[in-house]
């Protein structure tokens, strides 16, 4: 094959996509407009809750449209995964749009993730051949420094702590509560996390049984996953466009509500 005949995607499964989904195909394009008029924007972020709720959100449109991309072309458990990403983030937006004094906390924790990338490092190549001493120097003082706001208890008798592996001390179904997206934990996280990790549900998706009782691997597209897919993402991006609408005060109300209209006339 040459080079010039290589085609990306599957022709076909766009077609057949559109035809399962004509509703969706008819309401993509207000959607479209609706997230830009949200984010293809100059906006003031002087404070550290404005630059979180705006750039997850930003980052929330993009995973939308890469599971789209992947739905549209038959791979649904490809679009889970993505919709494992996609919940977190906006999740996280929408807890930090409530409670803009988090914001901090979020940002700085970026410096412990920092620390612990360059021990990961370390382990497999000597980082000082690849970063001067000043630079390994910060981030380890940044790291020595931030990490001390992240501890938690493992044992109150003992006193022994350790660092948290998250920015905060809620886990992330107690933060969707807080947020209002707790509705959509086992369909956009729980379930979407078996498929992203190395888990007997992920081989089970993948599999069928043949005539004869022998199991093999199903190669056909995931129509059924990617329907569920895509309406997870539909559901949380308009959670997103609700919640940055409202928190800088955009008054698009009723143009959000029309997309919520929308979602009900697609998928009932």
């Amino acid at each position: 094959m040459q080079t010039n005949e290589i085609t990306f995607g599957f022709p076909d499964e766009w077609q057949a996509f559109l035809k399962r989904h004509p509703r969706f195909a008819e309401k993509l394009h207000p959607l479209s407009k609706t997230l830009q008029s949200v984010f293809i924007r100059e906006v003031e972020t002087s404070k550290p809750a404005d630059q979180v709720v705006f750039f997850l959100g930003r980052l929330c449109v993009e995973d939308f449209m890469e599971i789209l991309l992947l739905c549209g072309n038959g791979y649904g458990i490809g679009g889970m995964k993505l919709l494992r990403g996609l919940y977190e983030r906006a999740v996280t937006l929408g807890y930090i749009a409530k409670k803009p004094d988090k914001a901090e906390q979020f940002l700085e924790y970026h410096y412990v993730n920092q620390g612990r990338q360059f021990n990961h490092a370390n382990e497999v190549f000597p980082m000082d051949k690849h970063l001067s001493s000043e630079q390994i120097e910060q981030i380890q003082s940044e790291y020595k420094r931030t990490k001390e706001k992240y501890q938690e208890v493992l044992c109150k008798k003992c006193g022994i702590t350790r660092t948290r592996f998250s920015w905060s001390e809620l886990d992330l179904q107690s933060m969707a509560r807080e947020a209002g997206l707790c509705d959509l934990y086992l369909m956009c996280y729980y379930d979407p996390t078996l498929q992203a990790h190395a888990t007997i549900s992920s081989l089970i998706a993948r599999t069928k049984l043949k005539e004869n009782g022998q199991m093999t691997f199903d190669e056909g597209a995931q129509h059924e996953k990617a329907k569920l897919a895509l309406i997870g993402a539909h559901n949380i991006i308009l959670y997103v466009l609700d919640v940055v609408n409202k928190y800088f005060k955009m008054g698009l109300e009723d143009e959000v509500q029309e997309r919520f209209a929308d979602f009900n006339y697609i998928w009932g």
